[in-house]
Formats: C-alpha cells, structure tokens, sequence
C-alpha cells in the first residue's frame, strides 16, 4: 500500500519525459528495500527475527540559484524484534529530533508502519558558497569507521545499515575563501539550549593536504564546548587522514578524541589475486571520553544513539573487493583493545539484475558478556535493494 503511494507520487512529480537536452529543475528517483534480521536479545538471550521493508522517494530541486532534496520515507517493520527487551526500552534506536518530520500511521504488536522525511532541506547555492536548512546530513571530518570531530551526526560502524547515516536538523551556510579554502557554519537548535550545538570550521589546503579545524558549542550544558580538526592528504600511493577533537562538557572531567587511518587501493598488476584492485582501510581511534574498567560500561548509552563507542582505544580495518563486474566482497574487523572483544562482518552483494542488488552478510561479536562487543549477540543479515 505504501508502495502504490510512492508510485503516484513519483509519476505525479515526475510528469511528462523531457528531451534530453531540455533543463532538468526537478529529479526524482528512489528506491525499495527489505532487510530480514535474524539475532538473539543481549538482555536475555530471547531469538528474534526482524523485518525492514522501506520504499524511498528523493526529489532534488534545481531552480538557479535555490536547491532542494528531499528523502521521503514509508516504512514498515515487523517480527519477533517488538517482544525483546531492546525494543522496550530503546525502540528502533534512532535519536530524538528536533523537527517533527515522522508521523506513525499504525502500530501493534509486532509491527509498526510509519512515514518521515529521512531528509529535507531547502536553500540557495552558487560557486562563491551555500546556505540551507533543515534536516541533513554534515559530513565533517576524514575519518572512515570512526570521526571525532562530527558530533552532529555521530555513526556506530557495526551498524547493519552503514549507508544509512542520520542527519541533523540545523542551518548550515558555506563560503568559499579561495580555490581550495572555505568558511563553514552550522547551528543546531533544540528545545533547550543545554541541548543546542553551535560550530565553525575553516578548512584549506597546505602543500597538498586538505587540512581544517573546528570548535564551538556542543551539547549537553550551556557552556558545554569544543575544538578540533582533520587533514587528509597522499603519502606512498595511498591516503592518510586523522582527526583530533578536545572537548569540555563541564559536567565532567574534558577529554581528547583522535583517529588516525591509511587507505590504499592495491594495483591492478598486484600479483596475489585477493589483493589485485581491493580496497583496504586501517584506522585507530583513541576515544577519551570512555573508560577502561568493563564494569563502568553503559550500554543504554550505545542502543539509544547517544554515543558510539564505551571504552578508550579501538582498530579497525576494512577490505572491499570486485570479485566479478556483479558481485562485491566487503569485510570489517573492528577490535576493542581495552577488553579484547571484537567484531567481524563479511558481506557479499549481487547485482542480479539491473537496479536490482541482493546482499548477505554475518556480523559476528567476540568477547565475554562484560565486553563492550562481546555483550551482542551474532547477527545474520539479507538484504534485497531496487533501484528506480
């Protein structure tokens, strides 16, 4: 049902096809997925079974100047997941907003159909710079698995759904300083102002690696602060970026972020066919605002979205690989070097047919339950995704 809705409304805003070389201000297009989840309740060990079916409209909007996108969601998600403990408390895990853009259209038991905008924002936008607001997504920072410069949009890296990132209601303006240079500012607003956060960053470019730095008002106090900064440039055929965050909350003892990471993409001549075109990234993420001893943990902290990692040192890899023009082999390792528990996630995906893409994948937690990821249970995971 929720599907013939996205259809009409594609077709209504779509109308007519247009000649080829005849302007284009609106583009539509979208996609339908169904994610099937299958995993055990880290509180009590309960199996459950989840199922995502979600259709997706997006509408971009080019009017000289003044530009618009918009993500429109219908989503409905059924299965055991409604009787776990996680659900109860944390629901689907997704963090509180401050523009109302979701409305639930029917619920039960085990199931729940609702709608929402994932984005939408307006604005204008022309080469000297950019300005827009509403719901987005911020992407600061050169970080791939973990980013501690971007408290806007934080991202956990074992999330089943990595393309999936959450934006930030806020207005976020852009000018250009230069050819390679540009002033940034983004504004948060919530209902509180503990809550609101306030940031600006410059970046530039120094002998041939992009470099910025960052600093304002986070949440969590009415004088809550930070700064920080990234840069990204080539070294040995290769890309090595870092990042680095130092922040006051006020309400407790300040604390320093960093990530370091190399990404390499080995050639074609390589000579062991494993590695012949793969991608890989290795990354490592101190995170001083978490703590060393197990027992301090707070995993209410993780399922609700309000951080993305409890303890202090973490490395990451990723490796990616075209096994054929169709199908692709994706691999991340992510260990936590203060409890020694670990996370392994290989995926396989298939174009089987055109815009139609197929993905399995394993997630597997290592460690004992007092773990940071040792406390989750294995998690199996299919995907089926079309695209229109």
């Amino acid at each position: 049902m929720g599907s013939l809705k996205l259809a009409a409304l594609f077709l209504l805003v779509a109308g007519p096809a247009a000649a080829d070389d005849a302007p284009k201000p609106v583009v539509a297009s979208g996609y339908l997925k169904e994610l099937w989840e299958y995993s055990h309740s880290a509180f009590n060990d309960q199996p459950y079974f989840l199922n995502i079916d979600r259709a997706r409209l997006s509408l971009d909007v080019n009017e000289s100047i003044f530009k618009a996108h918009i993500d429109y969601d219908q989503e409905v998600a059924a299965g055991s997941y409604f009787n776990t403990a996680e659900y109860q408390n944390f629901g689907l895990g997704t963090p509180p907003t401050w523009l109302t853009m979701q409305q639930t259209i029917s619920t039960g038991t085990t199931n729940s159909w609702f709608h929402r905008l994932y984005r939408g924002w307006v604005g204008v936008a022309d080469d000297q710079g950019t300005l827009r607001f509403g719901r987005q997504r911020i992407a600061w920072g050169t970080g791939k698995l973990w980013n501690p410069t971007d408290v806007l949009n934080p991202y956990q890296p074992t999330v089943v759904e990595p393309d999936e990132r959450t934006g930030v209601d806020a207005a976020y303006g852009r000018y250009a300083l230069g050819d390679l240079s540009s002033a940034e500012l983004a504004w948060a607003p919530q209902v509180a102002w503990v809550n609101h956060s306030l940031l600006g960053r410059l970046k530039t470019n120094v002998k041939g690696y992009d470099v910025s730095a960052m600093g304002g008002k986070v949440a969590d106090s009415t004088s809550s602060w930070m700064v920080g900064g990234d840069f990204a440039g080539n070294l040995f055929e290769g890309t090595l970026h870092g990042e680095w965050s130092y922040t006051d909350l006020v309400i407790r003892t300040p604390y320093w972020r960093a990530d370091l990471g190399y990404d390499y993409t080995f050639p074609s001549d390589t000579r062991l066919w494993i590695l012949r075109d793969a991608a890989v990234v290795a990354e490592y993420f101190h995170n001083g605002g978490g703590v060393l001893e197990r027992s301090q943990y707070d995993f209410s902290q993780l399922l609700s979205g309000r951080t993305v990692a409890l303890a202090q040192d973490y490395f990451g890899f990723t490796y990616s690989k075209d096994l054929h023009p169709l199908v692709k082999l994706e691999l991340a390792v992510i260990t936590n070097m203060n409890d020694g528990s670990g996370f392994l996630c290989p995926t396989v995906q298939y174009n089987i047919v055109e815009n139609l893409y197929l993905k399995a994948g394993y997630q597997r937690f290592g460690g004992g339950k007092g773990t940071e990821l040792g406390r989750s249970p294995n998690l199996e995971f299919l995907q089926a995704q079309y695209f229109f």
